[in-house]
């Protein structure tokens, strides 16, 4: 056991001091505003730092003057900031640094490592020359070194695999292809015994091909290394540190981050790579895609059993090789598995939420091992990790491969997938195995889908809500199902349900059981029945998933009860008449079920069928009145009876329950009522002496009616249909003057010969001996009225008679137009809207048909005229399209039109006036006489057309639609609106010419000097010319034909520089129209004149080099625009500032054409100004190649330089280094430096046997040199 770690106790702290105040007090100024302050200072020493850089970079160079200037005013803030102590801006030590290294980092790209250029270029501007081109090739120079080999340099572990169970353990060769190769195997233990095996070169090509064939993919992710065997050709020389190189291949990977393990990680994803891929590593994937040196190689060797492998001896073909590298211990490879638990707590591939079971993990390999695993439940990853992991702690050191059995208890609680994977094992030595490479259910990774449990319930049935079952039949008990789901956790399917049945208390038809029932209605089901088919008590006791047992919800006991048939207690009882003898049934009825009930009875008459009739009772007793209209013999039986429960006829049982009885019914009689109401009945006679009625009659035929007729009695006999008419002589007085009489029914005799009062409603008659009438009314006799189109016409009428009346009426000439008023005054009227002659035709009032009163049946109706309004003759001539043509006017010269108008006055006129943007816009005027003035349109000059659309007078408004306007011919006028005209220049811009250019436009396209014409075509233009210089004034008159003309006056010539006005004086053209107004200001524009370009070089230099600059000053103002040529090739740019410099990339004659200012104005043709370019001069060693030459020691190499250009020349050369893989990020080392001057030759030779590379870094020639010298006057040593 360790020690137990003790903690010391911690240090009291003690307080830290405050921190100093700001050197400006905060009272004097608070700390926001120092931070402001702060740095908008900075922010301005940068902006600043900026604008000097942009400056010299247009200037066309670097600065290190400048770039050390900033440096120091950097510095300066950066230590004067925390010395401030300004809150929130403290700046630490470390920071100090940082910000220094920033600023001098920006430094440098602005004044250092921007490339002067020229703003002005657009051809020339590459100011950097590529040293590749003008210093080329290198010559090493490398003795021969010696050869190594070493076992397994990246101490990599190994184990057999079946099928094979054969492993190649690399050994790296350098500077030796080996011929035979010595090795021994020694068996694990320590008394095992040793083999020693030999490789022939056959061999040893043989195991390089099994390499390639397996691992082949590996070499192609690197085509930098070479496991080959080969010529060592241009061998690099032998490291000396090569033996004690650790081959760090952890690190190298971290540090190096190359494509090769990139790749090779991508070739292991692919499935066709994945099954060749597992036997190799991380390590060994390192360690195959490191990079070799030019003289490495690797060789394997094979090793199909467990033990411990060396390195024996090698010989190549140069020799003995030096051997080197420690022994390797070749194992079994560690595998790992899931192995099946037997008995219920192996879990299934689908277990119910809840359940606890138990999987097991077992490893081989050598102990100590290694596992890991992961579980995913619902896509949520659990990692674990097992260490330390020993079959047999007693066992002895020796590598030997253990079992180990790994338990691991699954709690399966939550919903869903639940996932098990192994994801990899690692044996003691280092080995791996990785089952996720071919993974396999069962064996590497194991799935459980955990679901719901299932649950059952009675449905629409608990304690409270019983089951009726009616007798004789059997019902399903609904059992709801929860189970199977879509669309969420799935469920556990409900396969059967356990049902106790208990019958009632003293019920003897069944006997207690217990059943269960399978669920037949799939996996979606909602729910099941059960049948039931005695009532009783039913339970569910438990069910049964495909899985797990369900829950049992409540409800879980259903109460099917069986309620009692029906049944009546009839008691019938005949009802008699002393008169008449048996007239009916009453039948008294006692009901026992559950109301409402429904009681059948059947009715027969005679030998007639019987007629079922029922009757619904609410209670459960009731008391039927059964008499018949008509005498017979009667048989009256109850047959069925239905209640709530039992909804089929139940027969009804026992005695009293018919009865058969010849019935004479009373006899009775009553008006039969011709409208619904109660009450005495009125009945009309318009004409005739008599009046007819019906009467209803019950009883014993034939009777006899006594009736009371006013104030006589009168009696009917034999009459023998229940249904008869009567008829009534009127009373002579109330005949002859009309008037109101009662008939009334006083009794009715039978055959038996009772009679029987009667105590029903009489009828009133009302006897009408006066027609109504109806006509029209008019106080002044005259039948006719004048209205407003749309308007209703009021026609009075006159009615005599008793209202409401009917009134029938038409208009003559159409049959169609009939129509009946019903109106309920003697003084009421007709509303009609179209106009004609209107006729009575009928009237009828509440009792009779009337006439209409001769001469006052008709009515005349008429519409009064609607307004018309059109334009007047003398408004102007009347076209072939109806139009009036009004003629021109100028633009704003007062202008009217007349209008006719009729109708009743003031009127009010609407009309469309469509201008020269064909848009209509709706006006109105106003006028009170019949003629009025239309106010024309001439405020702007256009084609514009009038159209009158409506006009309302006293009497009609102005319709809105202008379909609905009454308009006569006359109603468009056009006319024209003569513009007046008008000249004025389109662009303000100055126009720019040169000393002595006659006064024409420099172009004709764009707006400079454009005159603008608005008027009827030709123009005539004077135009004034003042020249300030001179104070003269000079006149010029031009005809123009268009509506544009751009200012040229050939005659004009400009004598003298500076500021000249010309302005328009005035315009006419072919109208009569005097001229508008214009702005002033358009009236008149400015011509510069200006003096003539020049360019001067700056220097008298007449030979450059390529990439230098060459500079001119311009005299003028700018823009310039020069043009020149380099090698016949012309080119012409813009310059916007003094200094113009061109930077040549190519050799050749730079000369100057011309130079123009002012917008490519005032044009110089220059032929006095040309420079020559001469090529920098290149120098090659190698012919420019990169060549390498291995000797031994005692030889010379020869190393030729070559030079071109023009004689004589200066160069220097060096030997440096060479390069090894310990120091592949420094520098190279200079060995020496040798410099050649005035030589005249293009060819230099040396000779050298000592190691190195030989590089050419400088030359000149008679005119150039390369580098070229920097700008700032300092002198490249070097270029790389």
């Amino acid at each position: 056991m360790s020690a137990p770690v003790v903690t010391p106790a911690a240090a009291p702290k003690t307080p830290s001091p405050p921190p100093p105040p700001p050197r400006i007090p905060l009272d004097f100024l608070d700390a926001p505003s120092q931070r402001l302050y702060a740095a908008a200072v900075i922010g301005a020493l940068q902006v600043y730092k900026l604008t000097n850089a942009l400056q010299q970079y247009w200037e066309g160079g670097a600065s290190v003057t400048s770039l050390l200037k900033w440096q120091c005013v950097d510095w300066a803030w950066i230590l004067i900031l925390p010395w401030l102590r300004i809150p929130w801006l403290e700046v630490l030590r470390s920071r100090k640094i940082i910000l220094f290294s920033i600023c001098a980092f920006f430094n440098g790209l602005l004044f250092l490592f921007i490339p002067p250029s020229d703003p002005s270029s657009t051809t020339y501007h590459n100011t950097h020359l590529d040293g590749h081109a003008y210093l080329l090739g290198q010559h090493t120079v490398r003795l021969s070194p010696i050869s190594t080999a070493q076992i397994n340099p990246a101490h990599l572990s190994f184990c057999l695999a079946p099928p094979h169970n054969e492993v190649l353990i690399p050994i790296l060769m350098n500077n030796s292809i080996p011929t035979s190769i010595r090795y021994s195997v020694s068996a694990l233990g320590s008394k095992s015994p040793k083999f020693n095996h030999t490789l022939n070169a056959k061999e040893i090509a043989k195991l390089e091909k099994q390499w390639q064939e397996q691992y082949g993919h590996v070499l192609a992710a690197s085509s930098s290394r070479t496991h080959s065997g080969g010529e060592l050709e241009d061998a690099d020389p032998y490291d000396d540190e090569y033996e004690n190189d650790e081959w760090d291949f952890g690190k190298a990977a971290a540090s190096g981050g190359k494509g090769p393990a990139k790749r090779m990680q991508d070739v292991l994803d692919a499935q066709a790579s994945a099954e060749r891929a597992r036997h190799l590593t991380q390590s060994q994937h390192q360690f195959y895609t490191r990079p070799l040196e030019s003289t490495q190689s690797i060789r394997h060797i094979s090793v199909t059993r467990p033990g411990v492998v060396r390195l024996e001896g090698m010989r190549a073909s140069n020799g003995n090789v030096r051997v080197a590298g420690s022994d390797v211990v070749v194992v079994s490879c560690p595998t790992v598995r899931f192995e099946d638990v037997e008995g219920p707590e192996a879990p299934k591939k689908q277990e119910c939420a809840g359940a606890m079971k138990e999987m097991r993990i077992v490893a081989e390999g050598v102990a100590p091992l290694r596992l890991k695993w992961h579980k995913e439940i619902n896509g949520k990853r659990e990692s674990r990790t097992a260490e330390g992991l020993e079959g047999n702690p007693d066992a002895t050191n020796l590598p030997l491969s253990q079992n180990v059995t790994v338990p691991i208890t699954v709690s399966l609680s939550a919903l869903g997938r639940h996932r098990y994977v192994i994801d990899s094992v690692e044996d003691g030595v280092g080995n791996s195995f990785s089952p996720s490479l071919a993974p396999q259910e069962g064996s590497t990774f194991r799935t459980v889908e955990v679901i719901r449990k299932s649950s059952v319930a009675f449905r629409n049935c608990d304690s409270t809500h019983s089951i009726d079952l009616l007798k004789g039949e059997s019902i399903d008990l609904a059992v709801s199902l929860e189970q199977g789901a879509e669309g969420q956790m799935k469920a556990d399917v409900i396969q059967s349900i356990e049902i106790q049945y208990v019958p009632p208390p003293n019920w003897s038809g069944a006997a207690p059981w217990i059943q269960k029932i399978k669920a037949k209605n799939g996996p979606t089901a909602k729910e099941m029945q059960i049948p039931a088919r005695q009532p009783g008590t039913y339970t569910i006791l438990s069910a049964q998933g495909v899985e797990c047992s369900s829950d049992v919800l409540n409800p879980e006991t259903c109460k099917v009860v069986q309620p009692p048939e029906p049944s009546a207690d009839v008691e019938l009882r005949p009802l008699t008449d002393q008169c008449s003898g048996d007239v009916g049934v009453r039948a008294s009825l006692v009901l026992h079920g559950t109301p409402p009930f429904t009681v059948f009875y059947t009715e027969k008459r005679g030998r007639n069928r019987a007629a079922e009739k029922k009757r619904t009772v609410q209670s459960a007793r009731d008391e039927i009145i059964l008499q018949p209209d008509s005498s017979g013999q009667y048989t009256y039986e109850f047959t069925h009876i239905v209640d709530d429960k039992y909804r089929s006829k139940i027969p009804l049982t026992g005695p009293g329950r018919s009865i058969t009885q010849v019935v004479h019914p009373r006899a009775s009689a009553e008006f039969v009522r011709s409208h619904q109401g109660m009450g005495r009945q009125a009945l009309s006679s318009c004409s005739g002496n008599e009046v007819k009625v019906d009467v209803d009659l019950r009883g014993t035929p034939p009777w006899a009616l006594e009736f009371q007729v006013g104030d006589t009695m009168q009696t009917i006999k034999d009459i023998v249909k229940p249904r008869s008419s009567v008829t009534f002589k009127i009373p002579e007085g109330i005949d002859a003057e009309g008037g109101l009489f009662q008939i009334d029914l006083v009794s009715v005799v039978d055959a038996n010969g009772c009679k029987e009062a009667l105590n029903v409603h009489g009828i009133s008659v009302n006897v009408q001996r006066v027609l109504p009438t109806v006509k029209f009314y008019s106080s002044d006799g005259i039948h006719r009225t004048t209205t407003l189109q749309g308007e209703n016409a009021i026609l009075p009428l006159r009615l005599t008679g008793e209202g409401p009346w009917k009134v029938q009426y038409r208009r003559a000439g159409d049959p169609s137009s009939v129509r009946t008023e019903n109106v309920n005054s003697q003084n009421s009227e007709l509303r009609v809207s179209e106009k004609g002659t209107y006729e009575l035709t009928e009237v009828q009032d509440k009792r009779c048909a009337g006439s209409v009163v001769p001469q006052e049946g008709t009515w005349d109706v008429d519409w009064v005229p609607k307004p018309t309004v059109q334009f007047s003759p003398s408004a102007g001539l009347l076209a072939k399209n109806d139009s009036i043509m009004r003629p021109a006017v100028c633009e704003g010269i007062d202008d009217f039109a007349e209008v006719r108008l009729t109708g009743r006055a003031p009127y009010q006129i609407s009309y469309f006036l469509s201008g020269r943007d064909g848009q209509e816009e709706r006006l109105t005027f106003n006028s009170v006489q019949a003629t009025a003035r239309l106010q024309l349109r001439t405020a702007k000059a256009g084609h514009f057309a009038y159209r009158l659309t409506s006009v309302g007078d006293a009497s009609y408004p102005p319709q809105i639609e202008p379909a609905a306007a009454n308009i006569l011919r006359g109603q468009y006028l056009e006319q024209n609106i003569l513009s007046r005209p008008t000249a004025y220049f389109k662009s303000p811009d100055r126009l720019l010419y040169c000393l002595g250019d006659a006064f024409e436009a420099k172009s004709h396209h764009g707006n400079e000097g454009l005159i603008i014409l608005n008027g009827l075509p030709p123009f005539m233009l004077r135009l004034s010319i003042k020249n300030f210089a001179t104070n003269e004034v000079a006149q010029e008159t031009v005809n123009v034909s268009g509506h544009e003309w751009k200012v040229a006056l050939p005659s004009y010539r400009f004598t003298s520089m500076g500021a000249t006005l010309v302005t328009i004086d005035t315009v006419t053209d072919s109208s009569s129209c005097s001229e508008a107004t214009v702005d002033p200001s358009k009236r008149s524009i400015w011509a510069d004149v200006a003096e003539t370009a020049a360019i001067v070089p700056f220097d008298s230099k007449i030979d450059y080099c390529i990439g230098d600059p060459v500079s001119f000053q311009l005299e003028g103002t700018p823009p310039w625009t020069v043009k020149y040529s380099l090698n016949r090739h012309t080119q012409e740019v813009q310059a916007k500032h003094s200094k113009f410099t061109r930077i040549p990339d190519s050799p050749g004659r730079l000369k100057i054409l011309s130079i123009a200012h002012q917008q490519n104005m005032c044009k110089k043709v220059v032929d006095d100004i040309e420079v020559t370019v001469h090529p920098i001069p290149t120098g090659s060693v190698s012919s420019g190649q990169s060549r390498e030459d291995i000797i031994r020691e005692g030889d010379q190499a020869t190393i030729t330089f070559v030079l071109s250009g023009t004689p004589p020349f200066t160069f220097t050369y060096q030997r440096t280094e060479l390069p090894s893989a310990k120091r592949s990020h420094h520098a190279l080392k200079v060995l020496e430096t040798h410099t050649v001057s005035g030589f005249t030759s293009s060819t230099y030779s040396i000779y050298s046997a000592q190691e190195g590379t030989w590089t050419i870094t400088f030359i000149a020639d008679k005119f150039c040199r390369f580098p070229p010298t920097p700008p700032d006057g300092t002198v490249a040593s070097s270029y790389k």
